[in-house]
């Protein structure tokens, strides 16, 4: 994977980092609101995973899928894994519990 840097400007005003990241040799500018920052280290690293996986996936499915049907089973995959996480971290049902709780004691303590 190669990724390059370039810094870009719009209307005279600097906004951000534009890091070129190469997918499937393929060159995608993604800005970076964070110069230098995390941001674009995750940035970096999401490109590297993808890579991985496309490589596992060829390794897989030998020459008989494309590239673009590697990069789609690669955003399922992933996509999948971030619903999972988004679902585990899901704390509404805590928070509606703890809202009911609180009216119950609220409402206990004025009776007293």
């Amino acid at each position: 994977m190669h990724c390059t840097i370039e810094w870009i400007a719009v209307e005279n005003v600097e906004f951000g980092k534009r890091v070129n990241l190469t997918v499937a040799g393929q060159v995608y500018p993604v800005i970076s609101k964070q110069v230098g920052g995390e941001e674009e280290r995750l940035l970096r690293k999401a490109a590297t995973r993808i890579e991985q996986k496309m490589i596992e996936y060829r390794q897989k499915h030998a020459k008989s899928v494309g590239e673009k049907d590697l990069l789609a089973m690669v955003a399922i995959e992933m996509a999948r894994d971030l619903v999972i996480l988004e679902e585990k971290n899901d704390t509404k049902p805590f928070i509606q519990k703890i809202q009911e709780l609180t009216t119950k004691i609220e409402d206990y303590l004025q009776v007293k």
